[in-house]
């Protein structure tokens, strides 16, 4: 059987079909470096898919974000119709953005607790309709026409609403007989939700193939999963939760609480932060309620229990301070204890190793395919999520664009580089970028590492009026503003504009450039972490894990992100377009060991001149 859905299968799109299908037919995991324009989605589904049908297995195919989802679910349509083969397949994301009561502004552990609290006190009509004993007719009619196409996660919100059904309750019940499940990280990477997840599609993981796109984006999400925090926000609040409710006692402890924090910052001031030990926090915190630890976890649960019992109460504070107070309580090693001082306290229980949930998930898999274009270098990726070295595949493919239609130049003689950062330095920034953008005959977008540089730059470069439009991504911009902002670059006329974004920000990642809309993307600077205490808590654990601690908590991460951003310029084989890397390190072999194997560049202080061949040719 050869699902594969499009009439022309390309040479490198090949390569990675045929991988695919032997790392699946030998139960191994693929971590596989393949550039824009592969294919990889088609060429990822098709074999899985083959497989899982002749040999019952289920596939997890994983996104970080819901966007995308659509492309997944678009191949699996034309599949489901070329072929006329018989599947279900089933779009899941975050039940709390298909929620018909429109609850948005909580995060995903705010939200499940209200879901879990109105559930259990039968107050969610959508839900009960779906659980009933006996299914209503419409109910069942509902699941059969979900099963019969596959529909996007938007679609299946809108006919269950209509019908007065939670999504999220009938996509679990067409996941009971889905072959493909496409889901976001967290449904298999978050140790609690993975175990209600699978429980409730009646699914295990070593009868299962996870495909896992975007993997670049996987240790830091993990990482983020298993991290907490307790604020003085967040414990004030919770007073005002436990006075309403007629705890007074527990508000007097909240405020104990945050007594122990300012304790414990002594003469911290505004961005100062300190490693705090297990039991300085817990002794402190036990001697000032005069209270066992675990009987103040149990009190304070016992509260959030009944704040969310309130009619149209949606968010529990008291049960963000019993979820930290339990993790605080859990392991050392992994996790960074850290107290920072932002005008209030923060106690941050942090993690630094995400092979603590990844580990188990990897060694129970049947199969996974990890896929990426800037998925190097490989073997960071599978000993930080301990993959078993006998189960390894790794592979980086080269890209199918014509090497003649990109451009790619390095300069040096510039740099972000914090000891040299200087009015002069974004001067200088700024002159090569107008001399660059003169060549470049429409659109171009200029990534910076850090909002500040970017304002810096952008103030010397206007000076020079570069003659096109300059639109600028500004901190906290919302999804409709940079949908905007892309709009006006899409339809800036004749002469183009300049995007002025940050790297790793949404406009560096998360947008696809489609038809050719850049024709040059300039990288000023490595977006390098600051050196706060997780910074070199991360690279200290690395170290000593794997003795590469550098490379592993501050490079690579930095040099994943450049590539990113210098990935958004040519997009499909027709395109062209010119990328400028700005700064000299990225000619030292520390970054330069990260490019891909056939990353050519040219090294030069004078772009421009290579540039102007390169587009009148």
């Amino acid at each position: 059987m050869n699902l594969f859905p499009f009439k022309r299968i390309r040479d490198g799109q090949r390569e990675f079909l045929e991988d695919v299908k032997k790392a699946i037919k030998e139960g191994k995991h693929l971590v596989a470096h393949a550039p824009t324009g592969i294919g990889k989605t088609a060429a990822v589904i098709a074999p899985s898919l083959e497989y899982a049908l002749e040999n019952n297995k289920t596939i997890f195919f994983l996104t970080p974000k819901h966007t995308q989802h659509t492309i997944v679910i678009d191949t699996l349509r034309r599949i489901k119709r070329k072929f006329n083969v018989n599947f279900v397949a089933v779009d899941i994301i975050g039940k709390q953005w298909t929620c018909p009561h429109e609850v948005r502004d909580l995060d995903s552990r705010e939200f499940n607790e209200f879901c879990r609290a109105i559930k259990r006190d039968e107050r969610c009509k959508y839900y009960k309709n779906v659980r009933k004993k006996k299914p209503s007719e419409n109910t069942k009619r509902i699941i059969g026409k979900i099963k019969k196409e596959p529909m996007h996660s938007e679609e299946i919100s809108e006919l269950c609403s209509d019908n007065m059904l939670c999504p999220y309750e009938v996509c679990v019940e067409v996941g009971k007989d889905a072959t493909v499940v496409v889901c976001d990280y967290f449904h298999i990477f978050s140790p609690g939700v993975r175990k209600a997840f699978l429980s409730k599609l009646n699914k295990g993981l070593q009868n299962s193939v996870l495909i896992i796109d975007e993997a670049h984006n996987l240790p830091d999400r993990v990482r983020k999963l298993l991290s907490y925090k307790l604020t003085e926000y967040s414990l004030k609040r919770a007073m005002k939760e436990a006075n309403f409710l007629g705890y007074e006692h527990l508000s007097d402890d909240f405020r104990d609480t945050v007594k122990v924090l300012r304790g414990i910052g002594g003469r911290m001031k505004t961005g100062d932060e300190k490693i705090v030990r297990k039991d300085e926090f817990t002794n402190a915190l036990i001697e000032k309620i005069d209270m066992k630890y675990e009987d103040f976890i149990d009190t304070v649960n016992d509260l959030s229990e009944e704040v969310l019992r309130i009619p149209n109460r949606h968010r529990s504070y008291a049960k963000t301070i019993s979820k930290f107070l339990e993790k605080w309580d859990g392991e050392g090693m992994g996790y960074a204890r850290i107290l920072r001082m932002d005008n209030v306290f923060s106690l941050n229980y942090t993690c630094l190793d995400p092979s603590i949930s990844s580990r188990d998930v990897f060694a129970e898999t049947y199969s996974s395919i990890f896929m990426s274009g800037t998925l190097i270098p490989l073997n960071m990726y599978s000993n930080v999520l301990d993959l078993k070295p006998d189960r390894i595949i790794l592979k980086e493919y080269p890209s199918p664009f014509p090497r003649e239609n990109k451009l790619i130049i390095l300069t040096p003689g510039v740099t972000t580089k914090y000891s040299k950062r200087s009015d002069f330095m974004y001067k200088k920034y700024a002159q090569i970028i107008f001399k660059i953008v003169r060549e470049i005959p429409r659109n171009a977008a200029i990534f910076f590492p850090a909002y500040k540089i970017l304002d810096s730059v952008r103030e010397h470069l206007i000076k020079f009026k570069p003659g096109k439009d300059i639109l600028i991504e500004r901190q906290g911009m919302k999804k409709d503003d940079r949908l905007q902002l892309y709009n006006r670059l899409v339809n800036s006329g004749e002469n183009g504009a300049l995007l002025l974004g940050v790297q790793a920000g949404s406009l560096s990642e998360g947008v696809d450039y489609a038809n050719n809309i850049l024709d040059g993307v300039i990288v000023v600077g490595l977006p390098l972490e600051i050196p706060n205490l997780e910074t070199k808590s991360l690279i200290e654990y690395y170290d000593f894990k794997f003795e590469r601690g550098w490379d592993y908590g501050y490079i690579y991460p930095a040099m994943n992100r450049v590539l990113q951003s210098a990935g958004r310029c040519i997009r499909s084989e027709t395109d062209k377009g010119v990328i400028v890397l700005m700064d000299e390190r990225f000619k030292w072999r520390n970054y330069s060991k990260c490019f891909p194997m056939d990353f050519e560049s040219i090294i030069t202080e004078m772009p421009e001149k290579y540039i102007r061949r390169f587009f009148q040719r």
